[in-house]
């Protein structure tokens, strides 16, 4: 299992590929020579974006259950003072 730190590493990672994958395709797109090449980086970029989504969604959802067992170890420490 990834933890929160690991999520937000891969995170950062991926978004830096992407940022260089953009830069590669706005040189070469107006190439006619590197169409095929464009096409396939783009395939790539869409690849990442999902990954992306997919890698926050869980961040979100590893923060939110986060909060809700310090809430319920804060409220189980109060009820045994």
């Amino acid at each position: 299992m990834v933890n929160g730190l690991q999520l937000l590493d891969l995170l950062r990672e991926t978004e830096n590929k992407m940022l260089h994958l953009h830069r590669a395709i706005d040189k070469v797109s107006s190439e006619p020579d590197f169409k095929e090449t464009v096409s396939v980086l783009t395939v790539v970029v869409r690849d990442y974006q999902l990954q992306l989504d997919k890698m926050k969604q869980a961040l979100g959802n590893l923060e939110i259950s986060t909060n809700q067992q310090s809430a319920q170890s804060s409220s189980q420490v109060q009820g045994t003072h």
